[in-house]
């Protein structure tokens, strides 16, 4: 999936908010204690093989959120609600466009008719009780936000996640824009791999299936998100995902690293706010190459001469 290239400019002004309301359902178990019921999402194009409340959905035809809950609970799993209560507000934005712009009322439902069962099979998998302080590893991140917040007892009544969240893209490339051939680099400096370690240490990377490859594991200190067409693909230490969109739920809040390949660059480098580039002097013929840097859009903020290369920071610039 491409994202149609937004730029930060794009989300500027007057931005609608996406709104949906969530079941948190929960019951009690003389065994695991307090549990809450989870879907496996599957079918749905984003987010699928991860785990989320038992029912959600949109806001429609300017209803309400009580209503948008009573609704979804019933279609999806066949039950109406009879107790619920407030839980908390999750204001959510992450750069994948004004569609990631969203506002997500969670509702806990300690009371139903009937026993929940998955009436929509063709949008999840399974339809589980978890042990609330045993969640899976797979939670839809802003859900797992919630879920712990209630099982923690520390869940604000409002929460904004992903406002800050900034991309850098890293990356070494030849004077004619080479990054890549044969599946690796047409170089090997170690100079260049220590500075990228210093960059991305204690932080998130985002790379594509082939970059994965051409390093063959897990950077130790690092978060490492995958994006891959395979569905069925995995990984010690990766965290697999199918878009750029979910790419960047998964990254999260803060700086997240973007370190290749070149398809990858030319989906984020319009969303970026700053580059991180080893730029050397050699052209070797290759198969993968950085996307044009517009002086226009980057102006260069620092450069640290080598021998036989560079390390520059560029910055977007500021409009208006």
């Amino acid at each position: 999936m491409r994202l149609p290239r937004p730029t930060p400019e794009s989300l500027r002004g007057r931005v609608p908010l996406l709104a949906a309301s969530y079941a948190v359902m929960t019951r009690t178990s003389e065994d695991e204690g307090v549990e809450v019921l989870l879907q496996l999402r599957q079918g749905t194009g984003f987010m699928d093989g991860w785990w989320a409340c038992g029912a959600a959905g949109h806001i429609e035809d300017a209803g309400s959120p009580v209503e948008a809950l009573h609704r979804e609970v019933e279609e999806e799993l066949g039950v109406r609600v009879l107790a619920a209560a407030p839980l908390t507000t999750v204001q959510r934005s992450t750069l994948a466009g004004p569609r990631e712009q969203r506002a997500d009322f969670f509702f806990h439902v300690t009371q139903w008719s009937g026993e929940p069962t998955l009436r929509e099979p063709d949008k999840a998998a399974e339809l589980r009780w978890w042990p609330l302080a045993q969640l899976p590893e797979r939670v839809v991140p802003h859900e797992r936000l919630v879920l712990e917040g209630l099982r923690d007892g520390g869940l604000p009544p409002f929460v904004e996640m992903g406002h800050d969240q900034r991309l850098v893209l890293v990356a070494a490339l030849g004077a004619n824009r080479a990054i890549g051939v044969d599946g690796g680099m047409p170089w090997h400096l170690p100079e260049d791999l220590k500075h990228f370690k210093a960059l991305t240490m204690g932080g998130v990377m985002l790379m594509g299936r082939r970059t994965w490859d051409s390093i063959g594991r897990a950077l130790p200190g690092r978060t490492t998100v995958v994006i891959t067409s395979d569905h069925d693909w995995s990984a010690p230490g990766a965290i697999a995902v199918h878009s750029l969109a979910e790419a960047l739920v998964v990254g999260g809040p803060g700086e997240v690293f973007v370190v290749g390949g070149g398809e990858i660059y030319r989906q984020t480098i319009d969303l970026a706010s700053r580059l991180e580039l080893t730029e050397i002097d050699a052209s070797p013929d290759a198969e993968v190459f950085f996307p044009q840097i517009d002086p226009q859009v980057w102006r260069e903020v620092r450069r640290d001469p080598r021998d036989g290369f560079d390390f520059v920071t560029y910055e977007r610039n500021v409009i208006g």
